[in-house]
């Protein structure tokens, strides 16, 4: 009998786990498990979710918010909540300590003074001027901690004409005037009107996608900030705006109205960069499908049986089909062919080609759109990890997304998933200010925590 062999592939893949399987991360150093951060964003998840990515990487992090928790914690499809806290928070309330505080005392504001003092790491996010109008902005903390590196993300920035509205930072608000979501949803054809297809409007990106751009720009600036204060011993103040965060999304559409004053329009599903690239209806849900190249393209006309009709092999260049009507036009003559099939069925239809179709090896790129059902059963992703169940000592079992890199020597890791309002009250005062029961109870009954 001839001995197996195992792919090159796979033995790197051997090779790779062993050096960042997420299920030894505990044997691991962290690599920001020398710094405090102190997390006193207020009704935006861009500061949570900016927290949450040092947490993991092992920055101690003491998350404030008002007695009685932030509204952030109310954030779940249909009001659901476990234990007085919202499934949104679940996720962004990983590796935190939870205390209250209300700033809107001046008691409070004196503690929060003092703990920064032995901070490393502010995230803030309320409108640009309440926290130097409260007297605890960065120019009044710098003063007795000039090491401190104090993250400010809002909705218009720290200044620009429309910065002192003082307005909070809303994540559908930040998409509507980044200029993104101008370019998305459905068309509307010429001669429709709104009232006639009112599902053809400009259509928010996913769940606090702005949001979440907004937190990893100001996670990126907090690290690249440490690193110049490693060199100089200086801290700053680091300002980021959800919408201009977000436009660095906007790719080519910035260029193409700067080079060609071209507005870009909505597009639907598809792409005036690309072709064959967008969405597709299958018997059973539906797919992307991706050319790219001009044989891609040829090669999926030829899949679909259209090869002679639709005179594919005259076709010498891809750029007619980046225009807009010629999209259009063949995207309503394949929607009723790719309907015709399930997604397993066009998939393999694309594997196939590429071993015995006209143009093989090439073929174009087909993959379903999966349930999140069946991303959390993916074998893949079970395999790297990713929704491995946090055994959180208060929450119990809980499934939500691990940090989304390996590392071979400092990890990031999710620890606990999260803790109610205050639950870190007796421990992080007692350990930063020394405040035992009597005055914790003294504080409490004032309404400072």
């Amino acid at each position: 009998m001839t001995d197996y062999k195992r792919a090159k592939w796979a033995q790197w893949a051997d090779h790779v786990r062993s050096l960042d399987d997420p299920a030894k991360n505990y044997d691991k150093p962290e690599a920001l498990d020398d710094l405090v951060v102190i997390d006193v964003s207020s009704r935006s998840m861009a500061g949570c979710y900016c927290s949450s990515l040092l947490a993991e990487l092992g920055a101690e992090t003491i998350r404030i918010e008002p007695p009685g928790g932030d509204i952030v914690r109310t954030y779940s499809p249909q009001g659901i909540q476990q234990k007085g806290t919202g499934f949104a928070y679940l996720q962004e309330g990983r590796n935190k300590f939870h205390v209250t505080l209300d700033l809107e005392t001046e008691e409070g504001r004196e503690i929060f003074r003092q703990l920064a003092g032995n901070a490393d790491v502010i995230v803030e996010t309320f409108p640009a001027g309440k926290m130097d109008a409260w007297g605890i902005g960065y120019d009044a903390l710098s003063k007795a901690n000039p090491r401190l590196i104090f993250t400010s993300i809002s909705f218009l920035g720290q200044f620009g004409p429309d910065s002192g509205r003082g307005q909070y930072d809303y994540d559908n608000v930040s998409q509507a005037r980044s200029g993104i979501q101008y370019g998305t949803g459905e068309v509307l054809p010429e001669g429709k009107t709104a009232d006639e297809m009112p599902w053809a409007v400009p259509t928010k990106a996913g769940p606090w996608i702005a949001w979440s751009v907004s937190g990893t720009f100001a996670a990126l600036g907090i690290l690249a900030a440490l690193h110049h204060r490693e060199e100089t011993g200086e801290g700053q103040a680091i300002d980021v705006s959800t919408p201009e965060a977000y436009q660095r999304l906007h790719d080519y559409a910035l260029h193409w109205y700067a080079d060609q004053g071209v507005v870009q329009e909505r597009f639907s599903n598809l792409d005036t960069a690309l072709w064959l690239y967008g969405f597709f209806p299958t018997k059973d849900g539906g797919v992307f499908l991706g050319g790219l190249r001009l044989e891609m393209w040829k090669a999926f006309v030829d899949i679909l049986g259209k090869w002679d009709e639709w005179e594919a092999d005259s076709w010498t260049t891809l750029a007619p089909f980046m225009k807009k009507d010629w999209q259009l036009k063949y995207q309503a003559m394949i929607n009723p062919l790719t309907s015709r099939f399930t997604s397993e069925e066009l998939t393999r239809k694309s594997i196939e080609y590429a071993r015995s179709g006209r143009l093989a090896p090439i073929t174009p790129v087909v993959a379903e759109i999966v349930s999140p059902w069946k991303t959390m059963h993916d074998e893949n992703w079970g395999d790297r990890g990713i929704f491995t169940p946090v055994q959180d000592p208060f929450f119990g079992s809980v499934v939500c997304a691990q940090a989304q890199w390996k590392a071979t020597e400092t990890p990031p890791r999710t620890k606990w998933v999260c803790r109610p309002a205050g639950h870190d009250n007796d421990f992080i005062y007692l350990r930063y200010l020394g405040y035992g029961p009597v005055r914790l109870a003294e504080l409490k009954e004032k309404g400072v925590i």
